[in-house]
């Protein structure tokens, strides 16, 4: 197949992080999809496109309007919510199919899936995918439902970036459950998914393409540092605060050190999840896998985080791309869609 000669890309992203999260959680997040943003940029100039970042804060028309001014040929999209929700990535991908744009990655329709964590499990059950035992409470539970066993952990039920996971968040007993559960209504203002807290081995699987999504090596995340007080999870702590021990302690390894059966196992598992919610050229799931032996799937990630340092770029750069080509891959294979799309 021949692509679309692509010479200019416009990087979006949005500059609202600061409103999603607040000031608490809201610097490290912006300011790593700002060097994100920077990171494409420079991935994309040395693959020789021309490319130019456009911040989205509140000012759509003008986003609109800088876009129609530098006529790309395709959108790199790199936002995560608009005007301060999250709720809203859909809407920017949703946007951009109304005004005609091309764009990388996922559509609205599965963007908006996939950050409803219950809406997700829904669709993965449906078609035989396994996930662990879960369900959404929009109120403080007097009871636990029979098919739940404690331990449980517990989740705002539409964010992501492991946003309202802390060390807390696994829970032993009803009234843990009933504090955790009021403290994501009280602070995340949505309603919570509780699930089975899978107390084993956490991978991730990167998967990209279209008609025929490859998985690339999978990561795992190490937990053997953690004390025995320590929850086997990756908190916000864990994933963004660089410098707190809980990130020291929890590195990735990839490829994971696990034998060919369980790797392609995983891949499977994960191409399917991919397929299933309409991912598009690239995304990433997030497995864990408990003393039964049998693979859960915990989330999937449609445009996952693309930084340099980023899991998906650690499992790329582990099958052989170089973080250009990886970035110029995506523009390929989001390309070569709209060509197919003909």
């Amino acid at each position: 197949m021949e692509y679309y000669r692509v010479k200019k890309v416009a990087i979006i992203y949005n500059d609202d992080m600061d409103l999603m999260y607040g000031q608490g959680h809201g610097s490290l997040p912006s300011d790593g999809v700002v060097s994100t943003a920077m990171a494409v940029e420079e991935a994309l100039k040395s693959g020789g496109l021309a490319a130019l970042i456009i911040p989205l804060r509140c000012d759509v028309e003008g986003l609109i309007k800088t876009l129609k001014e530098f006529t790309a040929d395709i959108v790199f999209n790199l936002c995560e919510g608009a005007m301060g929700k999250s709720t809203f990535e859909m809407n920017v991908a949703a946007m951009l199919e109304l005004f005609g744009y091309r764009f990388t990655g996922s559509g609205p329709l599965t963007l908006g899936l996939a950050l409803n964590k219950g809406r997700t499990k829904e669709v993965l059950c449906a078609n035989g995918i396994p996930t662990a035992p879960y369900m959404v409470l929009k109120e403080v539970p007097s009871r636990l439902a029979r098919d739940l066993r404690f331990p449980l952990i517990v989740k705002p039920v539409q964010e992501d970036a492991s946003i309202g996971i802390d060390e807390n968040a696994v829970v032993k007993d009803m009234n843990g459950l009933r504090k955790r559960v009021d403290y994501v209504f009280t602070n995340h203002k949505q309603p919570a998914i509780v699930e089975e807290y899978i107390n084993g081995r956490e991978f991730n699987v990167a998967v990209m393409g279209n008609h025929r999504p490859r998985a690339l090596p999978v990561s795992e995340i190490d937990f053997s540092q953690l004390s025995a007080g320590n929850p086997r999870i990756c908190t916000y702590e864990a994933k963004w605060i660089t410098d707190s021990p809980i990130y020291l302690k929890t590195p990735p390894v990839c490829p994971a050190d696990i034998n060919k059966g369980l790797a392609q196992e995983l891949c499977n598992i994960a191409v399917n999840a991919y397929n299933v919610l309409g991912c598009r050229d690239y995304a990433r799931v997030d497995i864990r896998m408990g003393e039964d032996g049998i693979p859960k799937i915990l989330e999937v990630n449609p445009n996952p985080d693309i930084s340099p340092d980023a899991g998906f770029a650690r499992s790329a750069i582990a099958s052989g791309l170089t973080y250009s080509q990886l970035i110029v891959e995506i523009v390929k294979l989001a390309d070569g869609r709209y060509i197919d799309a003909r």
